[in-house]
Parts: structure tokens; sequence; C-alpha cells
């Protein structure tokens, strides 16, 4: 899957699970609105998010007074105005864990990461055995451990994800 062409919201839809989405029939597609744990997320078309701490009968809010206690709440954390513009700053803040309840296929996944400045400059790498949404949410924290030993002089993003067969000397030879 080639992320390259994904829009960040579209990237957030692949990890959060659906039912943490809010007002998604009244969302653009370009943006998401998503509760976890003690905030709620707005992901804005540009792939900036900001976060509200949930506040009290946040359940019962529409659409409006939701983005109303977002302008007027001291308490929102704009990432990009502390400098914080990738994926990792906001999983981070988030304790993002990757969902594990429902059984979901496992399978290798090859992850090529690229520097958009030194685009010739990516690495790829195999994780085995893993659901797409681990791999996924690996590659994104590893693009934010680059950004951070470059002293974010420079940015990475997943290039592409792609699921590959076991090569043959994986497999397990059983003879009776």
């Amino acid at each position: 899957m080639d992320m390259l062409e994904k829009k960040p919201a579209q990237i957030w839809r692949m990890l959060i699970p659906a039912s943490a989405w809010m007002f998604p029939d009244e969302v653009p597609e370009s943006e998401l609105i998503f509760s976890y744990r003690t905030h709620i997320y707005f992901v804005n078309d540009d792939g900036s998010v900001l976060a509200l701490p949930k506040p009290p009968g946040w359940e019962m809010l529409d659409l409006g007074m939701l983005l109303e206690h977002l302008a007027t709440s001291e308490q929102t954390i704009d990432f990009d105005d502390n400098g914080e513009f990738d994926f990792g700053f906001v999983l981070k803040q988030m304790g993002y864990v990757v969902p594990t309840k429902k059984k979901r296929e496992k399978a290798n996944y090859q992850i090529e990461i690229i520097n958009t400045a030194l685009p010739h400059a990516g690495h790829r790498y195999e994780l085995r055995h893993v659901q797409f949404v681990f791999a996924l949410y690996h590659a994104l924290m590893r693009c934010h451990e680059l950004n951070a030993k470059t002293d974010w002089e420079y940015e990475h993003e997943v290039k592409r994800i792609v699921k590959v067969e076991p090569q043959q000397s994986d497999k397990v030879q059983v003879n009776l």
C-alpha cells in the first residue's frame, strides 16, 4: 500500500477503531474527530492535530458544541504550535496501544521509509507475523525516531507498507 498517497485522516482511520470516531457522517473525509482515553482528537485536512481534554458530558455534545469547547478551552493542545509535526508526538501523548481484541490476520510486511529531503536515503525492513495496524504503528514510530535522531532537521515518512509472502526458508518443513 502506497502510504504517500494517503491523507493524514486516512492514516488515522487505519489506526483508530471506528467505534472511537465521532460524527463520521458530519466530518469531511479529509478530517477526523475521535476520542481516545482522556482526550478528543481533531485531525485537520493538512494533517495538523488538536487535542481537547474530554469535557464533562462529552458524550452528549453535538458537533457544534464540541467545536465551541475546542475553540474556548484553555487546555487545548495544538501539536503544530508546539513544533510537534509527526504522528509519533501525538501517538505518545495519547498513550496509543494497538488494538488486539479482534483476531486479525497476521502476515509479514515490508516497510519502506523515506527521508523527504533526501528520498534516495530511505530504508526498508520487514516485520514478521504481525497485524497490519501494528506494522503501520511501528512504521510511524520509526519515522518519529529517525526524525529525532536528525534533531528534527529532516522529515521521514512511510512510503509503502507491502504484505509479503514468507520466503521458502522461513517455512517449517516437517517430513513424516
